[in-house]
């Protein structure tokens, strides 16, 4: 909470830009040693630029290549329960730097088909030079993409939802039903009751009301515009758009910081 008071200050001063530059520069710094090894021990792994790591995940050359193959497997532990994952075609809505989709191939095999998409051009244009194997296309912050109806058996999105506001939650989970296979499995994590604690006191009670809270500190799809889906909320999103919840597991604190919730979902 104290976080989210401090960003709201800067905010209110029009400081919150200057704040953020001078927080990627202190996260180069601090991350510098062990970026140099990083890229010394792993001269053929290919890195974005600091900045669209310092957007996008976090700073860290070892975090953002090795954590990723863990959070891949990861994935598809969860997907496998509910999907065999061969010859299947695989979407990342919101794919950033590919931090997760460039381990697809590796992990999951090549018999299936690979694809990524991102609203920052920037990204796009990195990943599609740099990784092999995954189809990038650059969408809108709004829909549609630029894939034909039932054109995937699984999308993921993480942490994509937590970055939209309600209008586009609306837009966004209808636009990925057009594009997801009949039975196919749409797997998104939110900002559920484990992240209360960024919430003020009447965001509590809103959020408590099963209303979407949203902080809008910089404009929609950035890191530091986040929104919160209590349940109720999110599972009237889905029904909506005839979706059936597989499975919610529910984030938990660990060690002072909230984990997402994880949502399961299959087309009917």
């Amino acid at each position: 909470m104290k976080k989210v008071i401090i960003k709201k200050l800067l905010l209110k001063l029009h400081l919150l830009p200057f704040f953020e530059k001078i927080n990627f520069v202190f996260q180069k710094i601090k991350n510098k040693k062990s970026n140099n090894l990083f890229i010394k021990e792993n001269p053929s792994v290919k890195i974005p630029p600091d900045f669209y790591l310092y957007e996008t995940f976090d700073l860290n050359y070892k975090k953002y290549y090795f954590d990723s193959i863990h959070t891949t497997k990861w994935l598809l532990d969860h997907l496998k329960e509910f999907k065999d994952i061969d010859n299947v075609s695989i979407l990342d809505w919101g794919c950033g730097t590919g931090r997760i989709i460039r381990h697809f191939p590796s992990v999951a095999g090549l018999n299936n088909l690979y694809f990524g998409c991102d609203y920052n051009k920037n990204y796009i244009n990195w990943c599609s030079t740099n990784l092999d194997n995954i189809a990038f296309k650059l969408n809108r912050l709004n829909p549609p993409l630029d894939y034909q109806n039932n054109s995937f058996d699984i999308i993921y999105g993480i942490s994509i939802f937590t970055h939209l506001s309600e209008d586009l939650h609306y837009q966004w989970m209808k636009e990925l039903t057009r594009v997801l296979k009949s039975n196919g499995i749409l797997f998104i994590t939110t900002h559920g009751d484990s992240f209360k604690n960024k919430l003020g006191e009447n965001e509590k009670k809103l959020f408590d009301s099963n209303s979407l809270v949203v902080h809008k500190y910089k404009k929609e799809g950035n890191r530091l515009f986040a929104s919160y889906q209590p349940l109720k909320f999110f599972k009237t999103l889905c029904k909506k758009n005839n979706l059936k919840v597989l499975k919610h597991i529910k984030g938990k604190v660990s060690n002072n910081k909230p984990q997402q919730d994880i949502w399961i979902i299959s087309s009917e």
